[in-house]
């Protein structure tokens, strides 16, 4: 009898993993706690008319999904400085103090916290295109970032198919090549007798073309388990990200749609989207 390839019992797990996922609630929970330094209400700034800050598209616009990515290039300096009277950190480095993440699903079980989490890189992003569809209230974001690097502190158990992993130490995983693909859905809020529109969902879709990670004091330290543990990962980082990619998409998910709405919802919707 032939043995099936590594990489086609990955495949086969993946699907069988995503068909599970359909059927049944994942027993996945993720916890973002954002201890915003700056308060979204101004504090000794005061807040700018919305001209001030974006340079603002017209919702009949045919080419709308141009403008708006026109806009957010415009905007990318204000991004990675932050915009405290926006309520806006800065983007690169972005500093996450704390991510709870838990998959029980099969043989992928995880348990993993990662405290004083920092990302670098997106400064780089490459804004390659916007749709936008004002009919129905989405938006689509397609980007890539060149690197990207999560440096935290980690406590983690579990296992990834046959291989336990357990330890409690400092991490550091380094992305090549991330491309994100971003699904958003708006909706309409009436405040004060003024119409707003906020981000109601936000979908990530995030792949690499590689992925390095090194956990440092895996096992309480055993030298030899944990260099083995963290070369079968490197080894195998495809399928290794197969498992935590939830984590990268949920956490940039509520991360993104908290700092979007710490926006949008200082202006109205004909500030923002003129006739």
């Amino acid at each position: 009898m032939h043995s099936v390839p590594r990489s086609v019992r990955w495949k086969k797990a993946r699907k069988v993993q995503q068909k599970t996922n359909k059927m049944k609630r994942i027993n996945f929970t993720i916890l973002i706690t954002i201890l915003l330094s700056v308060d979204a209400s101004g504090g000794k700034e005061t807040k700018k008319n919305a001209n001030d800050y974006f340079k603002l598209c017209s919702r009949s616009d045919p080419e709308l999904g141009n403008c708006i990515k026109n806009s957010i290039e415009d905007f990318r300096p204000k991004l990675i400085k932050g915009v405290p009277e926006l309520g806006l950190v800065p983007l690169d480095p972005l500093h996450i103090p704390r991510i709870e993440f838990k998959d029980g699903t099969g043989n992928f079980r995880l348990k993993q916290v990662l405290t004083n989490l920092t990302i670098y890189g997106l400064r780089d992003f490459n804004l390659q295109r916007v749709v936008a569809n004002m009919d129905n209230l989405t938006m689509d974001i397609y980007m890539q970032t060149p690197t990207m690097t999560f440096t935290a502190d980690y406590d983690l158990e579990g296992r990834v198919l046959l291989l336990p992993i357990s330890g409690k130490g400092d991490c550091i995983l380094n992305f090549t090549d991330v491309t994100a693909n971003c699904h958003i859905v708006n909706k309409f809020v009436t405040r004060d007798g003024k119409k707003f529109i906020e981000m109601e969902n936000l979908k990530w879709d995030i792949d690499v073309k590689d992925c390095h990670s090194q956990f440092n004091n895996l096992f309480n330290g055993d030298k030899l388990l944990g260099e083995t543990t963290n070369r079968f990962l490197n080894e195998n980082w495809r399928e290794a990200f197969e498992t935590y990619r939830y984590l990268p998409e949920e956490a940039f998910g509520v991360l993104f749609k908290n700092l979007t709405n710490n926006v949008v919802r200082q202006f109205t919707y004909d500030e923002l989207y003129l006739q």
